[in-house]
């Protein structure tokens, strides 16, 4: 089996609550203004997402420190020595971000960088980076769990990293939703029957390509090309559809039904939102939406969604005894399911 050896997340400590963005001025997709002043927009956002606050890196960091501080903290909590580790695989979508400039580099991958910045010297270990959008960490998770059962590696660190902070259109709505953060955990090798159980990932990139995507200022005039963007509609329509349909089959691959769930760690993307998946896989499985009561953590409300980071950051909050009212106990089972640009989506059953 491959288990959770150790957990490790780092939140940034610039705190910026709704109010930050008071004195925005934001424009429609179309370049029209709206009619809407900045706290009115905020006050919108945080009625539909549930999102008070979201921290950002400090503007003088790039994403380096950050990404490394949460794996040194994974790695010390598996007690396991740098050097055996046998793979690292980092999940982001942007690479490094540069301080002072709205641009990314890629070159080397981010994995090559913190393989640096550890200072491991076993060059056996693999290091790479995937690009899978916001379910990047599980999926990055799901190719650990294959390398480890594959014989390939017994150790793995996979890290989830995100620093939006600097691609966000001031002038775009949308751009209030997204925080910086890191999340990340050491997989390994063990005997039993705890650890992943099953996982499954679906690809769809038909219509939906681009729902989510980097793109010019909604006011024109602002320079750069790289700004987030997204159709929220479609996402909301893509992740009720698609999500509850790829956990059932990661459930089937387990052979388990939804009440031998203990808890939901959803990609943190919209409160409303993860409360509709969980309401879609209740009429699915016949139970109550009430079943899910105590199942749900959260941490969109103050950490906004980090992307990649949300599911890692959120498991090691919980581990930690850091989540108020949540906890994880031996033998609970556990669903996580993400989804995100592309569009894709992915599920991943663990045992306790």
């Amino acid at each position: 089996m491959t288990v959770i050896k150790g957990t490790g997340s780092v939140l940034p400590e610039l705190i910026v609550p709704n109010s930050d963005f008071n004195d925005h001025v934001f424009f429609g997709k179309d370049g029209v203004e709206l009619p809407l002043s900045g706290a009115e927009a905020a006050a919108k956002l945080e009625a539909i997402t549930g999102i008070r606050e979201r921290r950002y890196v400090p503007f003088d960091q790039d994403s380096r420190p950050l990404m490394t501080r949460a794996s040194r903290l994974a790695v010390e909590d598996s007690g396991l020595d740098l050097n055996d580790l046998d793979g690292i695989i980092v999940a982001h979508n942007a690479g490094n971000i540069l301080i002072g400039e709205q641009a990314f580099h890629t070159v080397p991958n981010m994995a090559a960088y913190l393989k640096n910045e550890l200072d491991i010297t076993n060059h056996e270990c693999f290091a790479y980076d995937l690009l899978f959008a916001c379910p990047g960490w599980l999926q990055a998770v799901i190719q650990a769990h294959q390398s480890i059962q594959c014989g390939d590696a017994e150790n793995v660190l996979v890290v989830g990293i995100e620093v939006a902070s600097r691609m966000l259109d001031p002038h775009d709505m949308d751009s209030m939703i997204l925080g910086d953060g890191c999340g990340a955990a050491v997989f390994s090798k063990n005997a039993g029957d705890k650890g992943v159980l099953s996982q499954a990932t679906f690809s769809n990139a038909n219509k939906d390509l681009d729902n989510i995507y980097l793109g010019k200022s909604n006011k024109e005039g602002v320079a750069g090309s790289c700004w987030f963007k997204m159709n929220g509609k479609e996402v909301y329509r893509y992740a009720t559809t698609w999500v509850p349909k790829v956990i059932e089959k990661a459930l089937d691959s387990a052979g388990l039904g939804i009440a031998d769930i203990d808890m939901f760690l959803f990609h943190q993307a919209n409160e409303k939102l993860i409360q509709a998946i969980a309401n879609h896989l209740a009429d699915h499985y016949g139970v109550k939406p009430e079943s899910f009561e105590g199942k749900l953590p959260m941490t969109i409300q103050f950490l906004g969604n980090t992307s990649v980071a949300t599911i890692p950051t959120m498991l090691d909050l919980i581990l930690k005894g850091n989540l108020d009212g949540y906890g994880l106990k031996e033998g609970d089972t556990v669903v996580m399911a993400s989804v995100g640009a592309g569009m894709h989506c992915n599920a991943l059953v663990y045992r306790f």
